[in-house]
């Protein structure tokens, strides 16, 4: 019999190699062809590998590892430790594997309550896209902004097939009762949209079948010069009541019935810079003219400041217009002296209305037989009845001043 340093195993002399496993001595094979220390590191390495597989199971338990895989690789592993060929504390070894295998229950329960939450959230995940879609295929079609919701859709079907594929497993009968929902959706939204292309096309092609008929039009007004302008802005009203195309369909066609307007527009400048030329004369008269009027505003009798302004506007109306772009501070001048005379024409009706005189004159007859009446008390009053009448006779007084005016 050979010694070694192993408490676990030996050799014997004829070669075979035996192992210390539960109190007693059990052969494990035999090494006929090297030494026994050759025979006994040979087994030695056996158990070294079974060693290898424990702790790789103790480090995934650790690390949490699927439950289930790592049962049945607990499982595999107790099957190998039973009797193995191999030399090392082998009851020690095994009394590890097996803490492993009754750690699992709680691996297991843990791993169940966190798939349960993992589910629950795929399924709010998943209800949450389906959810959207079906929000979007419920707003009215003809408010829909379809580039956004396009790309939406788009963004919602990547997601959902992202979650598919990385996602917890949800049940099959669930699963398909949120792709039926979400698929309805979505197949309801893209029928909406080609019939919402289809039919912007459509309108796109008779507003370009209308829009090329006004151009033409607009463009034939051009030997009309200014004088085609009431024209083509009759054109433009046509223009503004056809159905509108594409944006830029749209932008093209209009700018194509800008530029034949451009050129009436233009000729008709062209007219108007040399009226305002040509009546640059007739600025500086009328200038002139208001200054030479400007007393009117100082006038304070109603009749001469009328008789001025009709003067005024007998010369004024003799001269000819002025450059356009002078107009409205020429006429704001001239409503300065119109504005007073009015005013003036306003205070004396309000003075002279017959009905307003009868009134006035009726009201302080009444003031003044008051008055009479209350002095005729007063010469026999004393004491708070005096001073009561004279209250009153002043107050009726005031009346009559403000009447008489």
């Amino acid at each position: 019999m050979a010694a070694d340093a192993n408490p676990h195993g030996r050799v014997d002399d004829d070669g075979t190699v035996l192992v210390h496993d539960g109190g007693t001595w059990r052969p494990v094979g035999s090494f006929p062809d090297g030494t026994p220390e050759e025979a006994l590191a040979y087994f030695e390495r056996k158990f070294s590998e079974l060693e290898a597989k424990v702790t790789l199971a103790e480090q995934r338990l650790a690390a949490k590892a699927s439950s289930k895989d790592l049962s049945a690789q607990v499982d595999k592993l107790l099957q190998e430790l039973i009797e193995p060929s191999a030399v090392g504390d082998l009851p020690a070894l095994r009394a590890r594997a097996q803490a492993v295998k009754d750690a699992l229950p709680a691996l297991v329960e843990a791993q169940a309550q966190e798939n349960a939450a993992a589910l629950d959230e795929a399924l709010a995940t998943r209800e949450a896209i389906v959810a959207e879609m079906e929000k979007l295929a419920a707003e009215d079609v003809t408010k829909i902004r379809w580039k956004a919701t396009g790309h939406r859709m788009t963004e919602l079907f990547e997601q959902w097939q992202n979650h598919q594929q990385t996602g917890p497993r949800i049940p099959k009968k669930t699963a398909d009762v949120l792709w039926g929902r979400f698929r309805t959706a979505k197949n309801s939204l893209e029928k909406a949209r080609r019939a919402h292309f289809q039919e912007l096309e459509s309108k796109t092609k008779e507003s370009k079948n209308v829009k090329k008929a006004l151009i033409e039009q607009a463009q034939g007004l051009a030997p009309q010069g200014a004088e085609g302008i009431s024209s083509y802005q009759k054109l433009l009203t046509q223009w503004k009541a056809a159905p509108r195309a594409q944006r830029s369909v749209e932008d093209a066609l209009w700018a194509k019935f800008k530029a034949a307007g451009d050129v009436l527009y233009q000729q008709k400048a062209e007219l108007d810079a040399k009226e305002d030329e040509a009546n640059a004369g007739n600025l500086e008269l009328k200038r002139s003219l208001l200054r030479d009027f400007s007393d009117i505003l100082t006038l304070q009798d109603r009749d001469a400041a009328t008789a001025r302004l009709r003067l005024f506007h007998e010369k004024f109306g003799a001269i000819g217009p002025v450059p356009k772009k002078d107009v409205r501070s020429i006429d704001q001048e001239v409503k300065k002296f119109d504005t007073h005379v009015r005013t003036l024409d306003q205070e004396f009706w309000a003075k002279n209305d017959p009905e307003k005189k009868a009134r006035t004159s009726s009201m302080a007859q009444q003031l003044l037989e008051a008055i009479s009446n209350l002095e005729s008390k007063l010469s026999s009053a004393t004491g708070k009845d005096k001073e009561s009448l004279e209250d009153e006779l002043e107050t009726k007084k005031a009346w009559l001043a403000v009447v008489e005016g």
